[in-house]
């Protein structure tokens, strides 16, 4: 990603009716993704010392940066700053997986700290993953991903850039079988919670087409 930081000359994102990036390629959109993972991931951006992300006060300074490196248009600032959130989250998740649940006490995690976070930002976040009100919200959470049968396979592609992919190959609208096939597919050699035909025969029959637009148009894949 040091080719989008470094760069000058600044690449047009083209969105849909939703303002939702899906062009004007496909390899674009991947970038731009990627480029505002990295965003999430920049300790002045988005410092890990702060749990809430309402509390970002950078959104302001990150928009300009974008802006600077890419001509999007404001309309898909919500989407862009959901983007980074997201990232954000996954980034946080990552880091307390390799560097907290692996060690028995904060001075091992300190001593195995990564290199890239601050020691002042990472002592923060170890106060945080050791406090009662983190351990209940992260309970809740496994819960809570237990009981998710139908997940997406979408990777990094969001679910708006699919959709624009699918609207290509047919002249027909969209039915709900359609993107649920199209967000769930696995390749040949990975198996599914449930049977391929049990799995969507159980969406469809609970989920009717104007909901599962919805959530094409507003559910975009972490970066």
């Amino acid at each position: 990603m040091p080719s989008v930081h470094g760069r000058k000359e600044r690449k047009l994102i083209v969105l849909n009716e939703n303002n939702q990036p899906i062009g004007p390629t496909g390899d674009v959109v991947a970038e731009l993704g990627s480029f505002l993972g990295t965003l999430a991931r920049n300790a002045t951006f988005c410092p890990l010392n702060v749990f809430n992300w309402r509390k970002i006060q950078t959104k302001e300074d990150m928009w300009i940066y974008i802006k600077g490196k890419y001509d999007i248009s404001d309309a898909a600032k919500r989407w862009v700053f959901d983007s980074i959130q997201n990232a954000w989250r996954r980034y946080k998740n990552q880091l307390f997986n390799d560097h907290y649940k692996p060690y028995e006490n904060d001075e091992l995690r300190m001593e195995k700290r990564p290199v890239d976070v601050s020691e002042s930002q990472f002592r923060d976040l170890l106060n945080y993953w050791n406090s009662n009100a983190y351990k209940k919200m992260s309970q809740t959470n496994t819960e809570n991903r237990k009981k998710l049968k139908y997940p997406h396979t979408a990777g990094k592609r969001s679910f708006a850039r699919i959709c624009e992919e699918k609207k290509k190959e047919t002249s027909e609208p969209l039915s709900s079988k359609d993107i649920f096939v199209a967000t769930r597919k696995r390749k040949v050699d990975r198996v599914y919670k449930a049977s391929y035909a049990d799995t969507l025969n159980k969406i469809i029959r609970v989920i009717n087409l104007k909901f599962v637009v919805i959530i094409c148009l507003f559910l975009v894949v972490e970066v």
